[in-house]
């Protein structure tokens, strides 16, 4: 491998200029961008780049959806030698705003006028930042930024057909980009991330997940954050692989029999919607085809009965999926083990891995012919790890990132003596080698009594029941754990209707009685007995609509924001214990 991201990637567009790269959806079609078409726009945009005077060490933040402009921006921005500050489309105006003055952007790439309303009621504030490149055209954009130089996406194209100005020598450990956490448990802090930082973890990545030059990834997950730019970007652009863009999350399931992908990149939130719409369908189907269903699941793989399972039964499921994916990569936190095995059972093997944007950010992952249900893996070549006497697991390794950026002491606070990276995650490594999270330091919880009480495993139990979609724990120095419980709509619809009683808004269901024992009874038959005495849900609050990131309760990959959802139900919570 060479010894930045942009060399890398001109060795691979030169060894495959007609090979598509990207595909991107425009008008109900998906259009494709070959490699040598891409390296030219790259080239276009770092020479414009240059010539409004950004140099090496600027910082150019980026605020877009996953396209191919997004890829072309990064791309150029790192050719240039200046920083990339991928900006989440979640973050609020105020966040965005702390954000740039924060690494003194000096320009902001906006892919549209909706994204660009976060800027302008701050542009006054943003005191670093000169110039405003929107993709998508927008109608006097002049008049809403003030003090800002507006230009063309489109005009930069048409005038610059130039290489860079003058070339730029980079280094493998230059700072090539500053990712800001999603602040799942406070402030987003800037993590400067080198070229030999991602490079790396993508070497050792691709031993245990091999990436093929056929091989069509679908990306969804924010580009702003490190797992989809290392494992659904890095990864494959620098291998010769082809990246689809999803329209939305929305519409991942039509996409993906648009795009037949044969790699996902995901987070446990979507395999349990998709894991929920398999079971609607079965659900909906008739008594003969259920019962075959449940006779395929109960055949062991390998086995001559399997075989026809998979090709009357499990086939047609993979269907929706696309049909042809190979493998499925789940991070950005746990994943229900149990999930885990169901598909697997139905032909998806999905390898469960585990990171942090600190780490570029790939610390162990599941093998394809090495997958233990339950862990995240074993430790990638190149990283080390070790458990602390306290079960806190500590990290070394070329991916470490160089430091937070203009945040010396909290970055020294998170290295010890012996140069360990303090990770903030508990968990232990077997005797066979594989990694198991316990759940987060910060996030443990401590009942009045004592007793230690880690939230995620009791979440996925709750997860995993048909009429819960989504749930949160509580119980903080109280004397039991408490839960809030947001119900699967339409399972509890399809138990209205059985009980042929009326529907009603969400807002009354939560007060029904009958809805409230339904509840009650899952607890006292499905769930509890799973639990400790200490972990067990004694009461539970019901709640009329989903965790949502426009709401700040979720971070780009789906975790909860606990401390954002507690202050929103904190009366809720306040009454579950007096």
């Amino acid at each position: 491998m060479g010894n930045t991201i942009p060399e890398i990637f001109f060795e691979t567009a030169k060894k495959f200029p007609q090979k598509t790269a990207l595909l991107y959806k425009k008008e109900g079609v998906y259009f494709p961008v070959t490699y040598q078409e891409l390296a030219g726009k790259i080239l276009t945009l770092s020479s414009f780049l240059q010539s409004l005077g950004i140099e090496k060490g600027d910082t150019v933040a980026i605020l877009s959806e996953n396209r191919p402009d997004w890829v072309v921006s990064d791309m150029a921005i790192m050719v240039t030698g200046a920083v990339v500050v991928p900006l989440h489309t979640s973050f609020n105006a105020v966040t965005i705003c702390k954000v740039l003055n924060h690494c003194a952007a000096k320009i902001l790439i906006v892919s549209s006028g909706s994204l660009l309303d976060s800027v302008v009621l701050s542009s006054k504030k943003l005191k670093y930042l000169q110039h405003i490149i929107y993709v998508d055209p927008i109608k006097n954009i002049q008049k809403k930024i003030s003090g800002k130089k507006c230009i063309s996406w489109k005009k930069i194209f048409l005038s610059q057909k130039k290489p860079p100005a003058h070339h730029v020598v980079l280094h493998p450990n230059d700072c090539c980009n500053i990712i800001y956490t999603s602040g799942a448990t406070g402030e987003p802090k800037g993590v400067m991330l080198s070229h030999q930082n991602f490079l790396s973890n993508i070497a050792a990545v691709r031993a245990y997940v091999p990436v093929k030059e056929n091989d069509i990834f679908l990306s969804f997950l924010p580009l702003s954050h490190v797992l989809e730019k290392t494992g659904g970007y890095y990864l494959p652009l620098l291998f010769g692989a082809t990246i689809a863009y999803a329209e939305s999350t929305k519409q991942l399931s039509h996409n993906l029999q648009e795009v037949h992908p044969s790699i996902l990149i995901c987070v446990p939130r979507i395999f349990e919607k998709f894991h929920d719409a398999i079971w609607d369908k079965v659900n909906a189907s008739s008594v003969f085809k259920k019962k075959l269903f449940y006779w395929g699941l109960r055949q062991k793989k390998g086995t001559f009965l399997y075989r026809i399972a998979d090709v009357f039964i499990f086939k047609k499921i993979r269907q929706q999926l696309g049909g042809s994916l190979r493998l499925a990569i789940s991070g950005g936190a746990s994943l229900n083990p149990n999930l885990c095995k169901f598909f697997s059972k139905i032909g998806v093997v999905i390898l469960e891995g585990y990171g942090l944007t600190e780490t570029s950010p790939v610390i162990s992952v599941n093998q394809e012919k090495h997958v233990k249900f339950g862990t995240v893996g074993k430790v990638i070549e190149g990283v080390q790890v070790t458990i602390s006497e306290h079960k806190e697991i500590l990290v070394k390794g070329q991916n470490v990132a160089l430091g937070y950026f203009k945040s010396k002491k909290e970055w020294d606070a998170t290295i010890d003596k012996n140069g360990w990276l303090h990770t903030g995650d508990l968990g232990f490594v077997d005797v066979q080698g594989f990694l198991t999270i316990i759940g987060r330091k910060k996030e443990m919880m401590v009942l009045s009594g004592g007793k230690n009480i880690w939230p995620e495993p009791i979440e996925n139990l709750l997860n995993d029941d048909k009429y819960i979609t989504q749930s949160m724990v509580v119980g903080n120095n109280q004397k039991f754990v408490s839960a809030l419980l947001v119900p699967d709509w339409q399972e509890i619809e399809i138990f209205l209707q059985k009980s042929n009683m009326l529907l009603q808004h969400h807002e009354k269901l939560i007060k029904n009685p009958v809805i409230f024992s339904l509840f009650q009874q899952r607890l006292d038959e499905k769930i509890n007995p799973k639990l400790s005495d200490v972990e067990k849900v004694k009461k539970f609050i019901l709640l009329p609509q989903e965790f949502s990131q426009e709401q700040g309760e979720l971070t780009p990959t789906l975790k909860l924001r606990r401390h954002i959802i507690a202050n929103h139900y904190k009366k809720a919570i306040e009454s579950a214990y007096e």
